[in-house]
């Protein structure tokens, strides 16, 4: 019964430590070469057919902050304010003509600062010694001799080889579930800025409408870098959060009972993934406070 219960627990770490691998790959991804660039390439010809909106959007908007700032302004101050207009629309178109260009220099900036995390190590869990030493102790058949206490013991060693081996199942659970949930935040951080790429024009032509319009494109740009920085958070969230829970949470087994010591002992270890997968989801809300 102990080398299955280490098998148990050892299948779940390699579970981890095999999709970690693959999440962490996913987090340094860039969105320009992810599937060998075909999704970059289908999201540039969305791009290329928006765009033929952009100028008409922006010369609507162009007219209403004409409206708005010039007609209703003073006969002094109106001459200043349709040149200030006027030279933000021309601002505009260019930016607009470029813009393909600028969001590719957004994307590789976010995935040099990204890049420069690392991802060789720092992720991977492994069974440690109190887990270990645990499990030798507690399902060890005490020596025979014919007495209650004998009974007593063979009872409480099958009671917890049981609890270890719905505790090991419910490990490799824990463990699946959590490394699915971060490598949906890692698809999602790949596929997040190139959903919203195709509208860059539409967004920059709203910046001609003046001051109060143009800040869905301070937002926009905000959001699109916050899409692309957010694979740089999620590796400090998976290593930080492996050091900080392996090191932290050591629960003191101390004059506990087998039993408890079994049920604490699989508690410290699902710890881990949990916060792990926890931060990682919780990536997006950070970066939006962040930005």
């Amino acid at each position: 019964m102990i080398d299955v219960v280490k098998a148990l627990y050892n299948c779940s770490f390699t579970i981890w430590n095999t999709l970690m691998k693959i999440a962490m790959t996913l987090f340094t991804t860039s969105p320009k070469t992810a599937a060998g660039g075909t999704p970059y390439s289908t999201v540039h010809t969305l791009f290329n057919a928006i765009s033929d909106a952009t100028v008409p959007i922006a010369t609507v908007f162009f007219l209403i902050a004409l409206y708005k700032t010039v007609v209703s302004a003073p006969p002094e101050q109106q001459a200043q304010r349709f040149l200030m207009d006027a030279l933000r629309y021309c601002i505009i178109l260019f930016v607009a003509a470029n813009m393909w260009k600028i969001m590719g220099y957004v994307m590789d900036f976010a995935d040099g600062i990204t890049a420069k995390m690392g991802t060789t190590s720092g992720y991977k869990l492994t069974m440690n010694s109190d887990l270990e030493s645990i499990i030798d102790s507690t399902l060890k058949l005490p020596d025979f001799e014919l007495s209650g206490e004998w009974f007593s013991g063979v009872w409480t060693t099958i009671g917890c080889s049981l609890l270890f081996l719905i505790a090991g199942i419910v490990m490799v659970f824990i463990m699946v579930a959590s490394c699915i949930s971060i490598i949906s935040a890692g698809f999602q951080r790949i596929l997040k800025p190139l959903v919203i790429l195709p509208f860059a024009g539409i967004a920059i032509a709203m910046g001609a409408g003046g001051h109060e319009i143009s800040r869905s494109l301070v937002q926009y740009l905000k959001t699109f870098f916050g899409f692309c920085i957010s694979g740089a958070l999620m590796v400090i969230c998976v290593k930080t959060g492996v050091t900080l829970c392996t090191s932290l949470v050591n629960f003191d087994l101390s004059g506990a009972s087998n039993i408890y010591k079994c049920v604490l002992i699989t508690v410290q270890s699902a710890i881990t993934p949990i916060v792990i997968a926890g931060l990682v989801k919780g990536t997006d809300s950070m970066v939006q406070r962040m930005m």
